[in-house]
């Protein structure tokens, strides 16, 4: 079998699963969301991808954290065959609604540990601020602010490089984003593995999400007003969403810890699993 680096094993994916929501309620063009599971229980994990990324970018907490747990990794609206919004400018909420449906439509009630990737982290926030009796822990990677921090400037260079980044389709945005994601350190695996995840994104929604992105400053809009146990994750090699924004955002949520790994980009769940692992685990038992 093949190993990551740090020892982990990279275990084939789960089957892609599929459920019906009430896509007219939650503004999307179908019924259909995807999603991917392992485990049963007694906990239950919710999963949230980065905005150019799926339910495959959770390949070793899948593995990993099944013995302990339920596992969901969804595909938001707009990514690997969940049908998309209908609006151009989702907001975050609708995201979060729709992550709500999924719970309900696979008969999940009580609260859920959420681990959230990039743009994950930014709807994980929104979540655990918006339905605080659904989530019993928070984890935070790569950890997103949003972009409306930034000021009209900022925001328009970022919605700008986002459309030049997927202009000619997820293949070639594979090919010309990965290596951002990860530490340069990174060993050749794990850039394979990026390439094989990104490649799946579909243009339109990842504009989606990044519109929705654009509409949010997670410190002023949702740290406040978290209450469940938070650990934010942020690497010292990431250069999407610096360790300083991490800091910040940690700082603004009420108890919150960071952790800034030496060694590792922005996606710790990809680039050091086995430590992610841990970390969640711990948050499952409560062992902060």
């Amino acid at each position: 079998m093949t190993t990551h680096p740090d020892g982990t094993p990279v275990t084939p994916l789960p089957d892609l699963r599929f459920t019906e929501v009430d896509g007219g309620a939650l503004g999307l063009s179908g019924r259909r969301l995807s999603y991917m599971e392992a485990g049963q229980g007694p906990a239950t994990i919710l999963c949230l991808h980065g905005i150019g990324a799926n339910s495959m970018g959770w390949r070793f907490v899948l593995a990993g954290l099944s013995d302990v747990a339920r596992v969901i990794a969804w595909n938001a609206p707009g990514y690997l065959m969940s049908d998309p919004f209908v609006a151009e400018r989702p907001r975050a909420e609708d995201y979060v609604e729709a992550a709500v449906a999924l719970l309900d439509a696979l008969g999940v009630a009580g609260p859920v540990h959420v681990a959230g990737s990039s743009f994950g982290s930014m709807l994980g926030a929104c979540l655990a601020a918006r339905h605080p009796a659904r989530v019993a822990s928070l984890t935070l990677m790569g950890t997103s602010r949003g972009q409306r921090w930034k000021g009209e400037e900022g925001r328009a260079a970022m919605l700008a490089m986002r459309k030049a980044s997927v202009a000619e389709g997820g293949v070639a945005l594979a090919r010309t984003r990965s290596d951002k994601l990860i530490s340069p350190r990174a060993a050749p695996l794990v850039l394979d593995l990026v390439r094989g995840m990104v490649a799946a994104t579909n243009p339109a929604g990842l504009m989606q999400s990044a519109q929705a992105t654009d509409q949010v400053d997670v410190v002023a809009d949702y740290a406040p007003r978290i209450t469940a146990p938070t650990l934010a994750i942020t690497g010292q090699d990431d250069v999407v969403n610096p360790p300083d924004v991490g800091r910040l955002i940690a700082e603004a949520i009420p108890g919150a810890r960071f952790l800034s790994p030496e060694g590792i980009g922005h996606l710790p769940e990809v680039e050091a699993p086995a430590q992610t692992l841990a970390l969640l685990r711990a948050q499952i038992q409560g062992d902060r």
